[in-house]
């Protein structure tokens, strides 16, 4: 479930989605990046491959734990701190910590580092593990991940 996009400029952004759904809409704000001539028309080419995941939503603070079964190893194919809407993680926050939803960034090297070719790991999810992308604002992490089969070798 995790997309590869490219638009005509070589950018590549991960973004998890497919969740079940044929069709996807995606607007340029979820590419995270700046639109460089405003006035002209622009396509988007799409390159993509939904594959089965598990995707975990963890609030700031909190430990996950990521674990695969017997002679399966973690891949973590995506990872995303910070906060793109005031519903996830908002239970009891104030106000003022849910409104900033522009602020998150890719975590994706931090995790795998700590998890892939493991059978199980532990990430605190915290502004000291992860940095702090929006100072103020409550955060959580999006994660995408998969077990794969260990090699054996002959």
């Amino acid at each position: 479930r995790l997309q590869q996009i490219k638009e005509n400029q070589n950018q590549t952004a991960n973004i998890c989605c497919c969740d079940g759904k044929k069709t996807y809409e995606l607007s340029m704000k979820e590419l995270h990046t700046s639109d460089p001539c405003p006035t002209v028309s622009k396509y988007l080419e799409t390159d993509y491959i939904c594959v089965r995941a598990t995707h975990k939503t963890i609030c700031e603070g909190s430990t996950v734990q990521i674990k695969c079964g017997r002679r399966q190893l973690i891949f973590i194919l995506g990872a995303y701190f910070g906060r793109q809407d005031k519903k996830t993680c908002s239970k009891g926050r104030p106000e003022s910590e849910i409104q900033n939803c522009d602020c998150s960034k890719s975590v994706t090297d931090i995790v795998a580092h700590n998890c892939n070719g493991g059978n199980s790991c532990n990430i605190e999810v915290s502004t000291k593990v992860l940095t702090d992308p929006c100072t103020g604002t409550y955060k959580y992490l999006e994660l995408a991940y998969e077990c794969q089969s260990k090699k054996t070798s002959p």
